[in-house]
């Protein structure tokens, strides 16, 4: 058993050194679809007419928070308030992971 993880660790070092060693082709800096060789999609791009400055201007999106705050105001009635606030604690959660409020 000894002699296996001893034999296991030489290989683990000799894959993982290599590279540095004799200067294989650095992956760091690779996206994951690099890496995995999956070619890009060419991106199109698109033509923007000239709008004026307030019309670009977007209003601000709700934050999460802010969202679930309104939502568990709306949560009424005893039996139904306990599923409704934890419901709106997993949208939130999924707000928060996603930055989209689920429907």
């Amino acid at each position: 058993m000894r002699n296996a993880m001893i034999l296991v660790s030489v290989m683990l070092a000799i894959y993982l050194g290599w590279p540095l060693a004799f200067g294989g082709k650095q992956r760091g800096l690779e996206t994951p679809a690099e890496a995995r060789g999956v070619a890009a999609a060419p991106v199109s791009t698109i033509k923007h007419k000239p709008v004026a400055l307030a019309a670009a201007a977007p209003a601000r999106p709700e934050s999460c928070y802010k969202r679930y705050q309104r939502e568990v105001k709306l949560c009424i009635g005893e039996s139904t308030a306990a599923a409704c606030k934890l419901g709106a604690a997993d949208h939130w959660d999924m707000c928060e992971a996603t930055g989209f409020w689920p429907d």
